[in-house]
């Protein structure tokens, strides 16, 4: 475990204060060994709050002994059985090891216990997002919307899938929405741009990406995707565009992150390299 220079004893903290508190900030810069110390005094002291076990699982996360973390949730939950945070830790700990039916018990457990909780329907979703499941994705998503219709990543990952049925009109309407919640939100900007492409909207994509690149004109992506678009318009309408300023683009892309293997496959295929 890491540990910082200074010794810290906890006795040598006034028995007043907040343990916890300095078990905390120990986390925070990653000093465990010391943040684990506070953590256990602390259970010692009030072995009936959940909160020190959750902390305590929180260190052994952070230094990948993700068996003791589960030890310490359990612990908590012993505690409080209802406890939604020791639940839901549990849950993504057994993502984390592959054992995704039990992840998927734990988010339905919490579920039951707050059925108005956002959190454990959002993991269950992206739980199932990930692993292309995007029927019971979307099931989980709308209900998600239902609680409240303005959270922010389940209307850009609901506009994702959207898009990827082919639903352009519902995919663009949750792009949109998380615009107006969001208006520098880069990566809705890129998704919205991709939905005025693949439905032949080539001005209003170029439009699109431009707005992105005035909010961050060193996005890799906004500036592929602009690169894209007007390659694409070169295609069929050579007089219009300028492949000059495409290469260029994308070498600009490539002088920030030589590595982005996207780009240089798109740049090679236009100057033939």
């Amino acid at each position: 475990m890491a540990t910082n220079n200074k010794n810290y004893n906890v006795k040598d903290v006034n028995a007043t204060d907040d343990y916890s508190a300095w078990g905390l900030i120990h986390l925070e810069n990653k000093n465990y060994d010391e943040a684990l110390k506070c953590f256990q005094l602390m259970a010692e002291l009030e072995p009936y709050n959940p909160i020190h076990y959750i902390h305590m699982g929180h260190v052994y996360e952070n230094i990948d002994m993700f068996d003791s973390a589960k030890k310490c949730y359990e612990n908590a939950l012993r505690v409080d059985s209802q406890n939604i945070e020791a639940i839901l830790n549990i849950g993504s700990i057994y993502e984390l090891q592959g054992d995704y039916h039990n992840a998927v018990n734990q988010y339905r457990t919490a579920i039951e216990i707050d059925p108005q909780a956002i959190e454990p329907r959002y993991r269950l979703a992206t739980l199932y997002d990930r692993h292309d499941m995007l029927d019971e994705a979307t099931e989980e998503y709308e209900d998600i919307l239902y609680i409240n219709p303005q959270h922010v990543k389940t209307l850009h990952n609901l506009g994702r899938i959207y898009f990827q049925y082919g639903q352009y009109a519902e995919a663009l309407k949750k792009f949109q929405a998380v615009l107006d919640l969001e208006p520098e939100n880069i990566a809705a900007w890129n998704d919205l741009g991709s939905v005025y492409e693949i439905t032949n909207n080539t001005i209003q994509a170029i439009a699109t990406y431009r707005k992105a690149l005035k909010i961050n004109p060193l996005d890799e992506e906004t500036n592929y995707n602009l690169a894209n678009v007007y390659f694409n318009l070169f295609l069929t309408s050579p007089n219009v565009v300028n492949i000059n300023n495409i290469v260029e683009r994308l070498k600009f892309i490539l002088s920030r992150n030589p590595h982005n293997e996207k780009v240089r496959r798109l740049l090679n295929k236009i100057t033939g390299g």
